[in-house]
C-alpha cells in the first residue's frame, strides 16, 4: 500500500525520477549549516571581512567555512554525520576555526538570527557570480537580507518517504520556530517579534511556508521541471522554502530556525530534528497512511505566533483545533520524539531542549538589552560571549 501524500516507485523508471542523492547516506544521517557575524569587538558592528577570514582557512577546511551573500557572513557546515555526537563534534571544531580566526584578525564572531545593531544598507554584498545574480533579480529584497539561520539536512533513503515526511512534518515547523527564536532585533532596534529574522525572509520569492504536495515527488518534480523551463527557477537551490527537499544531498532540509548562540542549543535542535524526522520516516515503512492535510492558513498562524511570541504565545493544536499554550504543543512534540532519540543515541542532546523550553535565545537578548541600559552593544558583546564552543 503507498502511503497518502506519496506515489509509487513505479510510476516512473528511477532514472527519470532524478532521485540523485537519496539512499547513498545512511538514513537519518545529518548535516549541519551556521551562519555567523563577523564583527568589530569595540563597536560591534559588522566588518566585512569574510575574505580575510578564508585567507587563513587550509583548501581542505574550505570545504566547511563558505562565503555567504554579504561580506560580514561566514557560513559553516559539518561534515556528513552519522549521528548527533558526531555533527555536535564537527560543529564545535568549526566554531573554533572561525573564532580562532576571527580573533587573529582583531575581530570576533556572534551567532544569532538577526545583528542588534548593524543596518543592512552599510553592507557589502560578496562578489560571486550567485551573489551578483541574485541582487540582479531581487534588488532591495536581496540587499536587505542581513539574516543569519541554522538548517539541518537530514538524510532519507528514497525520494517517496522524503516526501511523505516533507508532508507530515509541515505543520509542525511552527514549533521549531518558536523554540529557535532568536532575533529580537532589526535595523538597531527591537522589533516586538521573537524571530524577526523569519519575516524579513519572507520578503523573498519561493520562501516561507511552502504547500502540500498531494501526489508526492511527482508534484515537486514537476514544479520544479516548469520552472526551470521558464528560466525563473534555475534549480531547488532558489527555493527558499521553511523545508525543501535536496535531491543532491538525498535529504530533507530544514530551514526554518534562527541561528542558534549556544552550541547546545545547535545540538538540541538538531537531535530534535533529526528525531522528527525519523518518527515520520518509520510511519512511512510501517504504511501508515497521512492524516488530513492541515490547511494552509492555519499553518502559518502558528507560525506568524511562533515569529511574534516565540514560546510565550499560543497556537492552534491540530488534534483538537483548540488554541493551546506554545510550549505546551512544543512539550508535546518532545514527549513525542524522546523515545526515537533514544533508538537514534541522541538522546543527551535531546535532554538540552528542556532548558530552551525555559527561555529562549531572542529572551536572552532582550534581557542583555535591559540589563545593559537599552544598550544594542551589550547584547552584542552578551552574543560573542555565549557564541563559543562549550556545548
Amino acid at each position: 500500500m503507498v502511503a497518502l501524500g506519496t506515489t509509487s516507485n513505479h510510476a516512473k523508471p528511477a532514472a527519470a525520477r532524478r532521485i540523485r542523492g537519496f539512499g547513498q547516506s545512511t538514513p537519518y544521517s545529518l548535516g549541519v549549516e551556521e551562519e555567523f557575524q563577523i564583527l568589530d569587538p569595540a563597536t560591534m558592528e559588522l566588518a566585512p571581512a569574510v575574505d580575510q577570514i578564508l585567507e587563513g582557512i587550509s583548501d581542505a577546511d574550505k570545504l566547511q567555512v563558505k562565503h555567504e551573500l554579504m561580506q560580514s557572513v561566514v557560513e559553516t557546515c559539518t561534515q556528513v554525520c552519522e549521528g548527533v555526537s558526531q555533527a555536535v563534534e564537527d560543529l564545535a571544531r568549526v566554531r573554533a576555526l572561525v573564532i580562532q580566526r576571527a580573533d587573529d584578525l582583531g575581530l570576533a564572531i556572534a551567532s544569532a538570527g538577526t545583528t542588534p545593531i548593524s543596518l543592512w544598507e552599510a553592507q557589502k554584498v560578496t562578489d560571486k557570480p550567485r551573489y551578483r545574480d541574485l541582487v540582479a533579480r531581487l534588488q532591495w529584497v536581496a540587499r536587505r537580507e542581513l539574516i543569519f539561520g541554522m538548517h539541518v539536512h537530514v538524510g532519507v533513503d528514497s525520494a517517496d518517504k522524503c516526501m511523505y515526511v516533507y508532508n507530515a512534518i509541515r505543520p509542525e515547523l511552527p514549533l521549531l520556530l518558536a523554540l529557535s527564536a532568536n532575533s529580537p532585533f532589526w535595523q538597531n532596534a527591537t522589533t516586538g517579534l521573537q524571530s524577526s529574522r523569519i519575516k524579513v525572509f519572507d520578503a523573498f520569492p519561493r520562501s516561507g511556508m511552502p504547500a502540500h504536495f498531494a501526489n508526492g515527488w511527482d508534484d515537486y518534480e514537476s514544479l520544479l521541471s516548469r520552472g526551470a523551463t521558464s528560466g525563473l527557477i534555475p534549480d531547488h537551490t532558489y527555493v527558499w522554502w521553511d523545508v525543501r527537499p535536496h535531491p543532491d544531498f538525498g535529504t530533507i532540509e530544514i530551514r526554518i530556525c534562527d541561528a542558534q548562540t549556544r552550541l547546545r542549543d545547535t545540538a538540541g535542535l538538531t537531535a530534535l530534528i533529526q528525531a522528527m524526522v525519523a518518527y515520520h520516516g518509520e510511519r512511512f515503512d510501517r504504511g501508515v497512511q497521512l492524516e488530513a492535510e492541515v490547511p494552509q492558513l492555519l499553518i502559518e498562524e502558528n507560525r506568524w505566533s511562533a515569529a511574534r511570541y516565540g514560546l510565550d504565545g499560543e497556537m492552534i493544536d491540530f488534534a483538537t483545533d483548540e488554541l493551546a499554550s506554545t510550549r505546551h504543543l512544543v512539550a508535546k512534540l518532545l514527549d513525542r520524539t524522546e523515545p526515537v532519540a533514544k533508538r537514534l543515541g541522541s538522546n543527551g542532546w535531546f535532554d538540552l531542549l528542556g532548558g530552551m523550553l525555559e527561555q529562549t535565545g531572542a529572551t536572552r537578548q532582550m534581557n542583555a538589552w535591559l540589563e545593559g541600559g537599552k544598550s544594542a552593544k551589550a547584547v552584542g558583546a552578551q552574543l560573542v560571549r555565549d557564541t563559543g564552543v562549550e556545548a
